[in-house]
């Protein structure tokens, strides 16, 4: 059964403009950290939703005690999809943009502030990213994911990400909600959809990006990357599926998707000791591949040391 925490606004409240979404799982320990960090922000227009996936920890009452006006938590029961969660909570939504911040990241205080300004004076971009810091405890692990810093640019991401040569931090998004009547909402089939939902935004949307580190992105052994590594390249495979069978892209990038994600699988099972799976994927790898001369040489390589 869903279970509802609200907190009701003022009748004076400022009209929210933006709809942040937090999704969370057993992350008592940082989750608390998260919210600090939106309810910080000098943007003040805002509501906060907090989606929890069943938590057996502490999280709902961490959250509970709580007493902000712009803050409405919902506890569902636990799926392990965050497409689902946030498809719940971007219904629920209020706003004109919808933001979103994972619960164990941070933002810094003018991020909001910064990112609507940016959407607001320029009307032919869909949605707003920025650059990330990671960081591991109390260490900066990579200071810019961007080599350009310090700047803004408006433009369409979507050859740059079929190509892979660019990335989108979701807890950097801001999206006009209006862009979902065109993109339409997370697949709740994949455990992320993050990608899967990336990529649809910026083939049908310009990006604004500030090239600016305005989201602290932890790094630690929970994160779903570390988690799911097989399901997250089955998932970056099944989007590149999709955009090929809907005309999206041409199918050398689907072969080229294909390659990377299967050379990567490879290397996860040798990594494992799996020597037998390790050789199915670098295989797989190499029959996508295979007119690609890089591609060649690093699997066969690979293979040579199985």
């Amino acid at each position: 059964m869903l279970h509802l925490i609200t907190f009701a606004l003022n009748s004076n409240e400022c009209i929210i403009m933006v709809s942040i979404i937090l999704p969370t799982y057993n992350r008592a320990s940082l989750v608390m950290e998260s919210i600090d960090s939106v309810l910080q922000q000098t943007y003040p227009d805002f509501e906060l939703i907090i989606i929890d996936d069943g938590s057996d920890d502490e999280t709902e009452e961490i959250v509970c005690r709580i007493k902000d006006a712009r803050i409405r938590y919902y506890k569902m029961p636990h799926s392990g999809h965050t497409g689902r969660l946030k498809n719940y909570a971007i219904k629920q939504s209020k706003g004109d943009y919808i933001a979103f911040i994972d619960s164990d990241d941070l933002w810094k205080k003018n991020k909001l502030e910064k990112q609507v300004h940016l959407l607001m004076d320029n009307d032919s971009i869909g949605f707003s990213i920025t650059d990330v810091t990671t960081f591991k405890e109390d260490k900066i692990l990579i200071e810019h994911s961007y080599k350009t810093q310090g700047q803004i640019q408006c433009i369409n991401i979507f050859d740059w990400l079929k190509n892979n040569r660019f990335l989108v931090y979701n807890p950097t998004l801001i999206i006009r909600k209006k862009c979902f009547e065109k993109t339409g909402l997370f697949d709740e089939e994949m455990l992320s959809g993050d990608y899967h939902f990336n990529m649809r935004l910026a083939y049908f949307f310009d990006a604004g990006i500030l090239y600016d580190t305005l989201v602290l992105r932890r790094a630690h052994d929970s994160n779903m990357s570390e988690l799911f590594p097989l399901e997250n390249y089955e998932e970056y495979i099944n989007t590149f599926e999709y955009l090929y069978h809907n005309k999206m892209i041409e199918r050398k990038y689907l072969f080229n998707a294909k390659a990377n994600a299967y050379f990567k699988i490879g290397r996860i099972y040798k990594e494992r000791e799996d020597a037998r799976k390790a050789r199915k994927y670098y295989l797989m790898s190499l029959k996508y591949g295979l007119f690609n001369l890089k591609n060649y040489v690093q699997i066969i390589n690979a293979m040579r040391k199985l």
